[in-house]
């Protein structure tokens, strides 16, 4: 587990129903610095992390963006496959973010 500071850029949820299958989803898009080190990329790109649910999403649905927050990331692996998900996200006022 590892929490950092970072800027969302944005982010989404679906809370309803396809073909008979109740899903309950959300995405926070985050900011990430591109892979400068062979000297074909520059800047910054936003990264889709998965979130536990709509309600998370629906929490930061009031905010203007970009937002600083605090997340929470959780590296998860099948043994096979890895994968890194956002298990909480908090805002963090803009004067304490301006730190």
């Amino acid at each position: 587990m590892a929490i950092e500071k970072v800027k969302v850029t944005g982010v989404k949820f679906f809370d309803g129903n396809v073909d008979g299958k109740n899903i309950d989803s959300g995405t926070v898009f985050i900011e990430q610095l591109l892979d400068f080190r062979n000297g074909t990329a520059k800047g910054f790109a936003a990264t889709a992390y998965p979130l536990a649910s709509s309600k998370e999403a629906k929490a930061l649905m009031n905010h203007d963006y970009p937002l600083i927050c605090e997340v929470e990331f959780l590296t998860l692996t099948t043994g096979k496959a890895q994968k890194t998900v956002v298990n909480a996200i908090r805002p963090i006022p803009a004067a304490a973010a301006a730190r």
